[in-house]
């Protein structure tokens, strides 16, 4: 749903993360849902519009099978900025996975609850609906027949009292965005980070901010994946920070001594060619030499024979 999907589905589609994520929002960090237990699964459906067939799936999808019956399906959804029609867009994705129930391959299995998740990565609340009566104006007399539906909502910068609800690679970042929402010194906790290259790569696309990208090939290419902190990817981050800077820096002095530096020669280069002139001007005059003068002023060739022949003219300079 939000603009950075691709990147962090890669990394809420480990188990670990997941259920993770679930047992955190869901059940106040209980072991409900065990990694062990999740089985991915592509839940796509197929809606006609404007006399077009378009496809929609979900971010994440996982059943769980306890004991090797469906229990139920999780579904995650990211945001990176609040949709105000997210209601509208779960509930289609909900009703599709519950329709999919009724296919012949499941007609005579037991059905199961369809529960869906939003993740939100802003750092301010989220303003918009979060029930499907707040994206319409519904008659009261009609509010007895329609069926509200509430989304599930989890604000990721504003997890402060519940943060000690998550353990995976999930945690440093809520942990993260909770310190960058509150503007204060940031901390990182010593845990490790276990997916090394996913997280790198949300950091990249939540923050915009190609250095993570820049990092994740740094470790690669020394084939460090194990034993990484966010301390220490915070200050790869910072140091890739500063030699960038460093770099543009000396570019940009060096460009900027450089027109500076033609500006100022240029400037002396006037002030030395009109003193040089005045000089030969007030020579003329003293000899009354008007003709010279006159021819001086319209013959720069003549002029520059004048210089010479008074010793005025120095190309040592």
């Amino acid at each position: 749903m939000g603009t950075k999907d691709i990147t962090e589905k890669i990394l809420a589609d480990y188990n670990d993360v997941f259920a993770d994520i679930i047992n955190g929002a869901l059940f106040g960090g209980e072991q409900v849902v065990l990694e062990k237990d999740l089985q991915t699964t592509k839940d796509k459906s197929q809606y006609k519009f404007d006399n077009r067939i378009h496809e929609q799936e979900r971010d994440v999808a996982k059943h769980w099978i306890p004991h090797g019956i469906i229990f139920a399906l999780y579904g995650l959804e990211h945001q990176t900025d609040p949709d105000p029609f997210a209601p509208i867009r779960l509930i289609g994705y909900d009703g599709a996975s519950y329709r999919g129930q009724l296919t012949k391959q499941g007609a005579n299995m037991p059905k199961y609850p369809v529960i869906t998740i939003v993740l939100y990565f802003g750092l301010k609340r989220w303003n918009k609906p979060t029930h499907l009566y707040e994206c319409m104006k519904i008659p009261e007399m009609l509010k007895p027949f329609v069926n509200d539906y509430r989304i599930n909502l989890v604000e990721v910068a504003f997890l402060d009292d519940q943060l000690d609800h998550f353990h995976s690679d999930f945690r440093i970042i809520a942990e993260y965005f909770i310190n960058k929402r509150k503007n204060i010194e940031y901390i990182p906790s010593p845990q490790e980070i276990r997916h090394v290259d996913e997280f790198l790569k949300l950091m990249q696309a939540l923050e915009g901010d190609d250095r993570y990208e820049e990092v994740l090939h740094t470790l690669q290419a020394e084939e460090k994946k194990e034993g990484i902190k966010m301390s220490e990817v915070l200050d790869r981050v910072e140091n890739r920070g500063i030699a960038i800077g460093e770099s543009r820096g000396i570019v940009i002095g060096e460009s900027r001594g450089i027109v500076i530096g033609e500006k100022r020669g240029e400037k002396r280069g006037r002030e030395k060619m009109a003193h040089e002139i005045n000089t030969l001007y007030a020579a003329l005059l003293e000899q009354n030499r008007m003709d010279d003068l006159k021819r001086a002023i319209t013959d720069t060739d003549y002029q520059r024979q004048l210089l010479s022949e008074y010793g005025i003219s120095d190309d040592e300079e």
